[in-house]
């Protein structure tokens, strides 16, 4: 029997910025605010594992947390295998995309030693019903006419952005809540797995399936 496959992303853990960054967001079951970090975390924590079992796949799209230490600590209390595809607040992206090879190795040896099983920049997989997918923490970048009306900050990290190749359909965070769903002309669409537009929690794969099925 196959195991459940889910998806998600940009959880910034021990990162209290992003309780001001997704005040609307960020909330618990009851609508109400966090208190803490600490609180936030405990939060995603359990939300993690209510919706994840022990034997399931996550792929995490980037954005686990800034804080190497943070990482250990909250990665193993999380049910499920873990792939990370590495995200530009993740602590070991400035090593992976580094053109010095020890670095690269260094830093993905970090990482498999912090809990995930694999890491990747980008990464693809199959999809019943949906053919070939792209991971990306990333989106693909905006096209050079739409530019103009972005902020600065939208427009960083283009260098890291995914080029298309032969996928039905591309997974990514990084946005938080700008979209879930979003597409550029003659581009497949962009489907955003970050927690923030997901009730905190990890998108499974039916959820993906069915989404792109009323795309």
């Amino acid at each position: 029997m196959s195991r459940n496959r889910f998806f998600t992303a940009d959880h910034h853990f021990g990162h209290a910025n992003i309780l001001k960054h997704e005040s609307e967001k960020r909330r618990n079951k009851h609508g109400s605010k966090f208190l803490s970090i600490d609180q936030m975390d405990d939060y995603l924590v359990d939300q993690w594992n209510a919706t994840v079992k022990a034997d399931d796949l996550v792929y995490y799209l980037g954005d686990f947390s800034m804080k190497l230490q943070s990482t250990l600590d909250i990665l193993p209390f999380l049910n499920g295998e873990k792939i990370l595809i590495a995200g530009n607040h993740d602590s070991f992206f400035k090593q992976l995309v580094d053109t010095d090879p020890q670095k690269h190795r260094k830093a993905r040896e970090c990482a498999l030693q912090a809990g995930f099983s694999e890491v990747h920049l980008r990464h693809e997989i199959d999809l019943p019903s949906v053919g070939l997918v792209l991971l990306s923490h990333f989106p693909y970048s905006p096209p050079e006419n739409e530019r103009a009306d972005l902020s600065a900050n939208d427009l960083r990290y283009l260098e890291h952005r995914p080029t298309r190749g032969k996928e039905k359909l591309l997974l990514h965070g990084h946005v938080h809540s700008e979209w879930i769903v979003h597409q550029y002309k003659n581009m497949p669409p962009m489907l955003n797995v970050g927690v923030d537009m997901w009730r905190m929690r990890p998108v499974s794969e039916t959820e993906i399936i069915e989404k792109f099925r009323r795309l």
